[in-house]
C-alpha cells in the first residue's frame, strides 16, 4: 500500500500554507482553481514518488583508526585504558581503534609509528611534538591521501585535518587564575613552571596562558623559573629539586607536563614551613594517588573516553566527506580531591 504525502511534504512543494492546503484537501468552498490544481498536482507527483521509491538498507562499511601518542609513561597509559573502556562500543559500529604508543625522547620512533599505521588505518589521530621533522612526516602522509588530526597537542595547521582537545592557552590561563587568588595578598610570592619541552605545542600554550594571565590580573605574584623535566619522573625530580634549593620563597607549581611523582617526591624531601600549591594535568593512575594523599592541589584535565570518542567521529566524518578541517575543543575540567571522576 502506498504511502499518502504528508503535509509537511505538501507544504514543502507547492509553498502554500497548512490550512489552504487543508481546505483543498477536504473540498471546502472559496479555494482559487488554481491553487486546487497545483495541490492536486503536487498531491499526484508526491504519490508516484513514493510509490517508484525502494527502500534500500544502508551498508555499515568498517573502519580502522589509530591513534599514535608520543608521550611519558603516565599520559601513555591513561589513553590506552581510554581506549579500553570505549572499544566494545566502537565495535558495534564497525570500527577498530589501535592505539600505539612510544616514548617521547625519540622523534624516530613516532615517525616509524605513522608510517606503519598509515598503511593499514583510514585516519591516524596523532599526539606529538611540533618539530620540523614530525610534520614533514605527516604533511607527506596527508598529501598521499591519509587524513591526520591533531590530539591533544597541535601540530603545524597546514600539516593536519583538525585538532582535537582542550584550549591549551585557556587552560593556562585558568591555572593562573587559581594560583593567582591563592596567592595575591602575598607580596613576595613566587611561582615555577615546569614543562616537559616546548617542543609539545600544548605545554608552550599553557605557559603563555599561564604567564598572561598571572601578569595581567595578579601582578604581585611572579612567575620565577621555567624548568624542564622531560616528562620523566625521575628529570623532573632532578629538576624540582635544584629549582627548591636555588630558588627562595616558592609558593606555587604549575606542571604543564607529566613527571608529577618525581615531583611530589622532591616537595616532600624539601620541606619548607608552606607547601606549595601543586597544580598538574591529567587525571590518571599517578595524578589520582597523589591528589587523594593531598600532594597535589588541582588538576587539570579532560575526559579521555570522550576525547577519543570525538575523535573517532571526526575521522568517521571526515572519511565519508561530511567535515572538513573543523576544530572540537573538549572542556576544561579542574579536579580536587572532592571531585576526582569515577571509572578511571
Amino acid at each position: 500500500m502506498n504511502r499518502k504525502p504528508t503535509m509537511k511534504e505538501l507544504v514543502d512543494a507547492t509553498q502554500l500554507s497548512r490550512a489552504t492546503i487543508d481546505r483543498v484537501l477536504n473540498n471546502r468552498p472559496g479555494v482559487n482553481p488554481k491553487t486546487i490544481e497545483a495541490v492536486q498536482h503536487a498531491y499526484s507527483a508526491l504519490l508516484v514518488e513514493a510509490a517508484g521509491s525502494v527502500h534500500v538498507p544502508k551498508i555499515q562499511t568498517s573502519s580502522v583508526f589509530s591513534v599514535v601518542v608520543q608521550a611519558g609513561d603516565e599520559y601513555n597509559a591513561s589513553l590506552k585504558a581510554a581506549a579500553e573502556r570505549i572499544q566494545e562500543g566502537l565495535g558495534s559500529k564497525g570500527i577498530t581503534l589501535h592505539v600505539c604508543c612510544c616514548s617521547d625522547v625519540d622523534d624516530g620512533e613516532v615517525i616509524r609509528l605513522l608510517n606503519t599505521q598509515a598503511e593499514r588505518a583510514d585516519g591516524i589521530a596523532i599526539v606529538a611534538k611540533n618539530t620540523p621533522a614530525i610534520n614533514a612526516a605527516v604533511h607527506k602522509l596527508k598529501l598521499n591521501g591519509k587524513h591526520i588530526i591533531a590530539l591533544v597537542s597541535d601540530i603545524e595547521p597546514d600539516v593536519r585535518d583538525a585538532y582535537v582537545g582542550i584550549n591549551n592557552r585557556a587552560a593556562g590561563q585558568a591555572a593562573g587564575f587559581i594560583l593567582g587568588r591563592h596567592l595575591q595578598y602575598c607580596t613576595d610570592a613566587s611561582v615555577a613552571v615546569i614543562v616537559g619541552t616546548l617542543s609539545y605545542s600544548c605545554h608552550d600554550d599553557r605557559e603563555i596562558g599561564f604567564r598572561a594571565q598571572i601578569r595581567k590580573t595578579f601582578p604581585t605574584v611572579s612567575v620565577s623559573e621555567v624548568i624542564s623535566g622531560n616528562d620523566n619522573t625521575q628529570q623532573t625530580y632532578d629538576a624540582a629539586i635544584q629549582l627548591l634549593n636555588n630558588v627562595r620563597n616558592i609558593r606555587a607549581i604549575y606542571n604543564v607536563a607529566g613527571g608529577n611523582a618525581g615531583l611530589a617526591a622532591a616537595l616532600d624531601e624539601f620541606k619548607t614551613e608552606i607547601r606549595p600549591i601543586l597544580v598538574t594535568h591529567e587525571v590518571n593512575e599517578v595524578t589520582e594517588k597523589l591528589i587523594i594523599n593531598e600532594k597535589i592541589d588541582y588538576i587539570i584535565s579532560q575526559d579521555m573516553s570522550q576525547l577519543l570518542i570525538k575523535t573517532v567521529e571526526k575521522l568517521q566524518n571526515i572519511k565519508e566527506g561530511n567535515e572538513y578541517g573543523t576544530h572540537t575543543f573538549l572542556p576544561i575540567e579542574v579536579i580536587t580531591r572532592f571531585t576526582l571522576p569515577t571509572g578511571m
